[in-house]
């Protein structure tokens, strides 16, 4: 395996149009950085986009300027039109009971099943944990199909219904969901107002589903989250996600897209084989756009 730094030519750089339309387009990128591997006719390769500015510290960069890590089965071409290369042997060593910082640029998805369908459904995971906070409060405040409305709506809807009512079930429900995850809980020491304790608990849902998804993820590639031991016997994670972006693909469709999520914190090795296995094939979905690269270093 190879761990590659991609760099865009600095004529690209320097034109800002070109530039532009490359780091804006997720699937030409893509395809572009395909190109560093001629012989291959499928992907075997996984990559992070990162600013430039903020990895070579020492460097002049362009503004906005992206750089690419890759890892990669082959070693990529050394210099191409569009991109300049550096290329190293990628073999870590990798021990049970390691404990390493990571991070992971991830899309993460659930899969559920609905009464109409076939098939089990692809769902974003932040918009299933909010979507489901939103229907258990429309049905406390005696909603009824409400499964056919956005995410906008229902919220819309949920929040003006609950402030005209002020009905205490579901102040509660959001301040439980808040109490549930250790990294808001504090909040509810402050005079939240209905808007910000609604927005706060919306955060801690998502929060706590996508930390439950890195957990899922860890338990079948070979790692653990750890815990804070600063938090005096409390059970909070070493881990923070953030960043949730949605990326869209007009050309794929209306409404085609994925979101990625910006994950980092610090993991136990469990099972050496299973999680090197992980650091070369990646993690989750949405690979051929820059997910499921886990990059790791000592803690």
């Amino acid at each position: 395996m190879y761990f590659s730094r991609v760099q865009l030519q600095p004529d690209v750089q320097r034109s800002s149009q070109l530039s532009h339309v490359l780091t804006t387009n997720s699937y030409g990128l893509h395809q572009l950085l395909w190109d560093l591997f001629p012989t291959e006719e499928k992907r075997t390769f996984l990559f992070r986009e990162e600013i430039a500015k903020e990895q070579l510290k020492n460097q002049r960069c362009v503004k906005g300027e992206s750089l690419f890590y890759l890892v990669s089965r082959h070693k990529p071409l050394n210099e191409t039109p569009i991109f300049l290369v550096e290329s190293k042997k990628y073999a870590p060593v990798i021990n049970k009971g390691q404990q390493l910082t990571f991070k992971l640029r991830a899309n993460p998805i659930v899969s559920r099943k609905t009464p109409d369908k076939k098939h089990s459904v692809r769902h974003d995971v932040v918009m299933d944990a909010q979507r489901r906070l939103l229907r258990e409060l429309a049905y406390c405040l005696g909603f009824s199909d409400v499964e056919h409305l956005k995410k906008s709506v229902l919220r819309h809807h949920v929040f003006n219904a609950w402030r005209e009512s002020e009905n205490r079930s579901c102040s509660e429900i959001l301040r439980e969901v808040i109490r549930a995850n250790e990294r808001f809980e504090s909040l509810l020491e402050a005079n939240l107002t209905s808007a910000q304790l609604v927005d706060w608990a919306l955060k801690a849902v998502s929060d706590s589903a996508l930390e439950s998804w890195l957990r899922e993820k860890g338990a079948r590639n070979g790692f653990e989250l750890v815990h804070d031991e600063s938090m005096n016997g409390r059970k909070r994670f070493k881990f923070q996600a953030e960043g949730y972006r949605w990326h869209a693909m007009p050309k794929k469709g209306r409404d085609a897209g994925f979101s990625s999520v910006d994950f980092d914190g610090e993991l136990l090795v469990v099972d050496p084989e299973l999680f090197q296995a992980m650091l070369f094939n990646g993690i989750g979905p949405a690979k051929a756009f820059g997910c499921g690269l886990m990059m790791v270093r000592r803690a």
